[in-house]
Parts: structure tokens; C-alpha cells; sequence
């Protein structure tokens, strides 16, 4: 809100500056003792000067911006790699036919084989394709609902990767901010199933070791402790938790201030940059071009008066980006 408030005074200040200075410049100069080629000439040099000076200002800003957010690419890809490793904990749980075996009902196979393409969302509502309440009602009832919906999760957790890719330890994933909250929601879905089922019903106990090979190992590249074999069920809840707690925030966090390919100090110096660079052409234009005196004073008039607007604007840019700049608060170590 304050940046759309900060813009909307910039633009309103250019304006009434560029008309004030054009009015007064107008009535206190006359047009035949007005030397338009001297002026411009010399304007030229002044705005071909300040371009420089902007360019060196918004590459130097850059590199800086480039090394900031390397280093936070360095923590971003150290979380990544362990949200890859609990999609690759919810792969494997997903492949256990004997974990999803619940009462008389095995949701998985139900799931795959009558159901294939329900995902997450249609399940939820939140997609674009929207079920019949018949229909939801039936397929709820088939798959115990939640218990259903947690196996959808992870189903959306795997995300439609190549089954290779869960099993190669070199694996770099970029995440966008709606990856992160899509995974978020799944995650909990499943946490959801482990804290409120009975321990009778949802438990790793009929699982084959060979299979809980693979998590133990994920687990243990995630927290760097064994994992506690006697409470299965308990440790893969905690996990979940662990994400949703610590390892979620500070990815979307700084996730979303890596996105910003465009901050707003660079955008509004390149603006002004664009502005003077159009003076600089519109006076070439009409020092070349031959105008009679009224019309050689009046584009005279108009170029100077934007050229002090816009050069009022850069002042008041430079004076927000030093304030900006020296802000540390909204920097945090995460």
C-alpha cells in the first residue's frame, strides 16, 4: 500500500512540477531572444551524464542484489532438498498396499484402479472440475473420506514426477511459492490421517521392512538421527509436524523474496532512466529538425520543464532507496 501511495505522489509531483515549471518559463522568456540551439546543446550533455550515472547506479545494484540472493538461494536450496525428501517419504508410503489396508477396504487400491485420475482438488472442490454431491457422497463413503483424502495428499505430494526421480540422490528442485503451499496443504492432509486414526487401524506394523528401508534412510538425511523404529506411526507424525513448524515458512519466505526478479528500487530508477532517455532523443530531434521561433520555443519549454521534473523525481528516488537501503529491519536470519 505504501509503495502504490509512494507512486502515485511521484506521478502527481512530475506533473504539476513539469506544468508549474512550463508556465513560468512561458510568461518570463521571450521567444526571440530564446537560444535553443546553446540550451539543448547543453541540456544533452547534462541528461547524457545523468544516463551514465543511472546505469552505473542500477548495475552496481544488481550485482549487489545478485550476491544477496545467491546466498539465500544456498539456505533456499538446503530446505528444498529436504521438502524432496519428504515427497519422496510420502512416494513410498503411498506405494504400501499393506499400509492402506484400513478395516476391510484397501483405499489404494480402490483409489488407483476405480478412481485414477481424482486428484487432491477435485476431491476438495478446489479444482476446476467440480463433482456431483451423489458422486462425492459415493466415492467419500468408498474411501472412508479423510482416510481417502490423505492418500490423494500424498498423490499430490508425488506431484506427477517421474517415479525414477524418488530414487536418484541427485535430485535439485526449484519450488515456487505455489508449489510450496500446494505441498503444505498435502502434508497436513496426511499429518491429519497419523494424529487422529486409531493406532489398531493405521499403523506401519504390516509393512514390509524392505520397504521401510527407504524411509528410514530419508529420515535419517533429514533430521540426522535414526529413526525410532518401536513408534513408526509416531515418527513419521513428528516429521510431518517438523515441516509444517520449521521447514515451510522459511521456504515460502524466502521463496517469495527470491521471485522478485524487479525490486522496486531498480524499477523506479529505470523508469527515470527511460525518461531522461526519451528527453534525450525528443532533443536531438528538435535541436536537428528546422521549427520556426514560436514552435522551437515552445518544444524548448517542454523539454526543460520535464527534464526538471524528472530530475526532482530522481532526487526523491535517491533519497528513498538511501532510506530503504539503511532499513535492515526487514532483513531476518532464518
Amino acid at each position: 500500500m505504501k509503495a502504490i501511495y509512494f507512486t502515485i505522489s511521484r506521478i502527481t509531483a512530475f506533473i504539476v512540477i513539469a506544468a508549474l515549471t512550463y508556465l513560468f518559463l512561458f510568461n518570463c522568456t521571450r521567444p526571440n531572444l530564446f537560444d535553443k540551439n546553446s540550451i539543448l546543446s547543453s541540456l544533452i550533455s547534462v541528461i547524457s551524464i545523468i544516463i551514465a550515472i543511472i546505469i552505473t547506479f542500477l548495475f552496481s545494484k544488481l550485482f549487489a542484489e545478485k550476491s544477496i540472493r545467491i546466498e539465500r538461494k544456498k539456505e533456499i536450496d538446503d530446505l528444498a532438498k529436504k521438502l524432496t525428501y519428504l515427497r519422496r517419504i510420502a512416494f513410498h508410503i503411498k506405494s504400501m498396499n499393506e499400509f492402506w489396508n484400513f478395516k476391510d477396504v484397501n483405499i489404494k487400491s480402490i483409489l488407483d484402479n476405480q478412481y485414477k485420475t481424482l486428484t487432491y482438488e477435485i476431491y476438495r472442490g478446489n479444482g476446476k472440475e467440480k463433482l456431483q454431491y451423489a458422486e462425492l457422497e459415493k466415492i467419500s463413503e468408498e474411501i472412508y473420506g479423510t482416510d481417502g483424502q490423505s492418500y490423494l495428499a500424498l498423490k499430490g505430494l508425488e506431484d506427477g514426477e517421474n517415479s525414477y526421480g524418488f530414487f536418484s540422490e541427485f535430485n535439485p528442485k526449484n519450488y515456487s511459492a505455489k508449489d510450496i503451499i500446494r505441498y503444505r496443504e498435502y502434508a497436513n492432509s496426511f499429518w491429519y490421517l497419523l494424529d487422529r486414526s486409531d493406532d489398531g487401524i493405521v499403523n506401519f506394523n504390516r509393512v514390509n521392512k524392505y520397504h521401510l528401508n527407504f524411509i528410514d534412510e530419508l529420515y535419517y538425511k533429514i533430521f540426522g538421527r535414526p529413526i525410532n523404529n518401536k513408534d513408526y506411526k509416531q515418527s513419521i507424525k513428528l516429521c510431518f509436524e517438523y515441516f509444517e513448524s520449521e521447514i515451510f515458512d522459511k521456504l515460502l519466505y524466502l521463496t517469495t523474496m527470491n521471485s522478485n526478479y524487479f525490486p522496486r528500487a531498480l524499477k523506479r530508477s529505470f523508469f527515470n532512466l527511460l525518461v531522461f532517455l526519451f528527453l534525450l532523443i525528443f532533443t536531438v530531434f528538435t535541436l536537428i529538425i528546422t521549427l520556426n521561433i514560436f514552435w522551437a520555443f515552445v518544444l524548448s519549454l517542454i523539454i526543460i520543464s520535464l527534464f526538471i521534473a524528472n530530475t526532482i523525481d530522481l532526487i526523491i528516488i535517491t533519497f528513498n532507496s538511501i532510506r530503504n537501503e539503511l532499513n535492515v529491519n526487514e532483513i531476518f536470519k532464518v
